[in-house]
């Protein structure tokens, strides 16, 4: 019973590590673009343009 909880701990563990390392490869390719949703861009000072 042990070792059946220990098991299904680790694939649970396994599947959110490889979750999360997609999700992060898919970010790279596809970066979420906020000129989108607000018609602003924000530069590299922090001033906001239009």
């Amino acid at each position: 019973m042990k070792e059946m909880i220990k098991r299904i701990f680790l694939v649970a563990f396994i599947l959110l590590i490889v979750t999360a390392v997609s999700g992060f490869f898919y970010m790279q390719k596809h970066p979420l673009d906020g000129r989108k949703a607000t018609g602003k861009n924000l530069n590299f000072i922090g001033n906001i343009s239009k």
